[in-house]
């Protein structure tokens, strides 16, 4: 018979070599005269590094194929060729040489790329799922199949879940009440959590839960340690380093913050170096220490490669982030520019994942340069356009220089993928600096800078021939996007409640 044809989001290269392989397989169950005929003459082919999802099966159908892929069983009928094969269930067994095979249940509950091997390495998995399972969207790169009258026939993905729009405050409780059952102490995972749903707040789902599952993992294996607790050591009045011990980075990332903006009210000019730390999320959610006390920030942080400098043909460089916080009146929300150096942050990349939708185009290139808009081409070697072309590279190089040799004694190329290796301390550095208008400025003029960021959104009114109502100027997307959230919560993609096992309605 003729094996299925690859559908889903890809398959594996014919070119390389088989792991598994059903030939006119017949596999009966059962005592004799009561049999059950689960397989009827089905072929099955996977290649090195494919991942593929069977649905339709019931618990005796995943139990009797796991058996018969790993040698406790023997068909009925037919030719079976496999090499090693481990086995367990869904998001307990790590990859092996060999093929995986990963019972996933009667229904979805918790599939994620995080399960399965990266894409570029070159372990297969097949997934055996129950009825529930067919047709979904799951994230990552598979061939997606479901057993039909005895065959493996083509089951296409259908549109991507839904996702769920949860309260800003029960977004809030649920990420620290996982933080805190997976170890971390309460300041540390306060911190994390608001500085996650700050993200989701501000439209920015890339930065937001989505990194949890991420987080979690991480803890787990040990590239957050959750019991570390950051460490100021003051090397002037107006000069300090943390240390951040490998920790959650948001918890070192907001010392920082709040004292470099206290003293620079105090001193006029402040800065404070981060090392040793992992990802910290949205710079600007860093942004109310600022704020309050009435200074300037100006914050850089460093990351592993994403990043394709230009003519590059891979990841050479981190998505380095760069913010500004101006403050606005008192009791105000300040003005932030914050943005990654990449023509768009990876995290967005990632988002759209879990969405099961592509990114536009410019967004990707994949492992060979090529331009692509299958997101999954990311975390298999892909890479990120560099914004700007050779001024962008100027710009992610201050944050290289400043952020990462100035106060990390570490660039971006040294510094490890969160992802990639869960085990390791990413050891990114951030800098913040504190700038005091009062201090600063000429004497006798007003301290206050939100005239001139109203005067720069006139200049922005001023370049249109016909002027909109609104400019599209830094930081409106998300006062639109905070207002909204506040109003309505946010909406959280279905594959990242799956993923924390999140049964919201």
């Amino acid at each position: 018979m003729t094996p299925p044809t690859t559908t889903g989001l890809a398959s594996a290269a014919s070119h390389l070599p088989l792991v598994l392989e059903l030939q006119d397989v017949v596999l009966s169950v059962g005592p004799p005269g009561a049999e059950r005929v689960l397989l009827r003459g089905a072929d099955l082919r996977i290649r090195e590094g494919e991942k593929v999802l069977l649905s339709g099966l019931d618990g005796e159908a995943r139990s009797s194929l796991t058996a018969l892929l790993d040698g406790r069983m023997p068909p009925t009928y037919g030719t079976v060729r496999v090499g090693p094969v481990r086995s367990g269930r869904l998001g307990r067994l790590r990859a092996g040489r060999g093929t995986t095979v990963l019972d996933a249940g009667d229904g979805p509950g918790s599939i994620t790329v995080a399960d399965l091997p990266p894409d570029d390495d070159p372990f297969s998995v097949l997934v055996l799922a129950g009825h529930e399972w067919a047709g979904l969207s799951v994230p990552g790169r598979y061939r997606s199949l479901r057993l039909d009258g005895g065959q493996f026939v083509e089951s296409p993905p259908a549109r991507p879940p839904a996702g769920v729009r949860v309260p800003l405050a029960e977004l809030h409780r649920r990420t620290l009440a996982a933080l805190l059952a997976a170890g971390v102490e309460a300041p540390a995972a306060e911190a994390a959590s608001s500085v996650l749903v700050d993200a989701e707040r501000r439209g920015h789902r890339s930065h937001g839960v989505a990194l949890l599952p991420t987080y979690l993992r991480r803890i787990e294996e040990g590239g957050i340690r959750a019991a570390a607790r950051p460490r100021l050591t003051e090397a002037g009045p107006a000069v300090a380093t943390v240390d951040a011990g490998g920790g959650l980075g948001q918890p070192a990332a907001r010392l920082a913050a709040d004292w470099c903006a206290a003293k620079a009210a105090e001193h006029g000019l402040a800065a404070v170096a981060v090392h040793d730390n992992n990802h910290v999320g949205m710079l600007a959610a860093y942004r109310h220490a600022f704020q309050r006390h009435q200074v300037v920030g100006f914050l850089l942080n460093t990351s592993g490669p994403s990043i394709a400098a230009p003519g590059a043909g891979g990841p050479t460089l981190g998505s380095n982030a760069i913010c500004l916080v101006t403050p606005s009146a008192e009791g105000g929300e300040p003005f932030c520019v914050d943005l990654a150096t990449g023509v768009v942050a990876a995290g967005k990349i990632r988002d759209a994942l879990n969405r099961g939708v592509p990114v536009p185009p410019g967004w990707l290139q994949d492992a060979s340069g090529a331009p692509t808009t299958d997101p999954g081409d990311l975390d298999r070697g892909g890479s990120i356009p560099l914004f700007g072309g050779y001024k962008g590279l100027c710009v992610t190089l201050l944050a290289e220089i400043l952020a990462g040799a100035v106060a990390g004694r570490r660039v971006s190329p040294d510094v490890g993928k969160q992802r990639k290796h869960p085990e390791q301390v990413m050891g990114c550095s951030q800098l913040f600096i504190g700038l005091s208008a009062r201090h600063l400025g000429p004497a006798g003029e007003p301290e206050a800078l939100d005239g001139f960021v109203d005067r720069l959104r006139a200049a922005v009114l001023d370049g249109h021939a016909t002027r909109p109502a609104r400019p599209w100027f830094p930081d409106q997307p998300e006062e639109d996007h905070a207002a909204e959230a506040d109003a309505r919560g946010v909406e959280v993609p279905a594959s990242v409640l799956a993923e924390l096992g999140w049964g919201l309605p």
